[in-house]
């Protein structure tokens, strides 16, 4: 038998969430945001190389033929 998300609060465990402060976000510029950042740097030391698809044996078997 379920038991519904709001069927036990009924009782207060005294838990006060404190509020953060709001961080501003940072509105970039209409060119920035259609040709992206001139001053971005590609830290990425290789290049991404999709995985081949690893053949069954049963179709290692028929590829051979």
């Amino acid at each position: 038998m379920c038991i519904a998300h709001g069927a036990m609060g009924d009782k207060d465990n005294g838990y006060v969430k404190e509020d953060q402060p709001k961080k501003p976000i940072v509105r970039v510029s209409q060119r920035e945001f259609e040709k992206g950042d001139p001053d971005f740097i590609d830290e990425r030391t290789t290049t991404y190389t999709p995985k081949k698809k690893k053949l069954s044996f049963f179709e290692s078997l028929v590829s051979d033929l």
